[in-house]
Formats: C-alpha cells, structure tokens, sequence
C-alpha cells in the first residue's frame, strides 16, 4: 500500500479534491484530512517507522559481529547436541552468509523501508502552523488515478509518500 501526503492552505479544497477521489474509485477509508483541530498524534499512525536502529545495528560496522556471534551460539548448541563437526561447519557458514544476504542488501532489507520521501517534521510543523493534511492511501493501480486529480489542482504541495509493507 502506498501513502502520499499533500499539504494544502484551504480546507474547502482539500474536501473537493476528496470528493473527486471518491468519484473515480477511492474509498472514504483512504482519503484522511488532517488539520490542527485533530492534533499531530492523529498524525503520528500513518507515518513511516523510524528505521534508525535497524540501521545502526545492522548496516553499520557491527554486522560481521553480529553475524559471528550468532554464528558462534549456533555452533555451541549444535556442538552440545552432538552434530558432526563437518556439519556445523557448514551451517555456521551458511548462517553468516543468509545474514549478510538479507541484512545488508538495502534492496532486500527485511526491515527498512527504502521507498520513503515523507519528512514527519516538515508535515507535522505544517500543521501546527495552520495548514491542513491530505493523506491517500492507494495501491499501485491508483496511483495514475490520484496523479490526474491532483495535477488539476495546483495548490496542493506534495510532503512525500512512502510505501507500507503488509504481510
């Protein structure tokens, strides 16, 4: 699910381009309008997940560590249980290899989200100053949908957008 986020002065505009949305096949769930009344926690559940310690500890120097460390515990149990040494050689290798494999490829990253343009604090300060919110959320064939209506009105100002990953 995609999440685009539009900043807009007037109110009476943002529910015009709201009801244009409901015509051509959005749902009220989608469309959110957000204004100072409603505060900035309203605003807080639809923004991206911080993804900073996933970055330190996984992106950062202390990867290998990390891998050779799980690697290690993993070769203490197998060891404790009786495996063949050959074996556990092996998986603890395989082990290190998948973790450098899914953690470290910011493509494949489990964890981070790399399809992120939203500033929060940007959206949040526009908000404390009066301006109100227009948050949509589509799927992907939406997404020409909402690039129609929204290049008809100019006065939108587009904060970003970002992608949600649901399992």
């Amino acid at each position: 699910m995609l999440r685009h986020f539009y900043v807009c002065d007037d109110m009476g505009d943002l529910k015009l381009i709201s009801t244009e949305l409901e015509n051509n096949g959005f749902t009220k769930p989608q469309i959110h309008l957000i204004s100072k009344t409603q505060g900035t926690h309203h605003l807080d559940t639809f923004m991206p997940i911080s993804d900073e310690i996933f970055k330190s500890l996984l992106l950062g120097n202390s990867n290998l560590y990390l891998a050779v460390f799980i690697a290690v515990l993993i070769t203490i149990f197998l060891y404790i249980y009786g495996f063949m040494l050959l074996s556990i050689a092996w998986f603890s290798t395989a082990v290190v290899g998948l973790f450098f494999a899914f953690f470290t490829n910011k493509e494949h990253d489990l964890f981070l989200n790399t399809n992120n343009t939203v500033d929060p604090e940007m959206i949040k300060n526009e908000v404390e100053s009066g301006r109100y919110v227009l948050l949509v959320e589509l799927n992907n064939r939406q997404e020409p949908q909402l690039k129609k209506i929204v290049t008809k009105h100019p006065e939108l100002k587009v904060a970003g957008n970002h992608e949600v990953f649901l399992n």
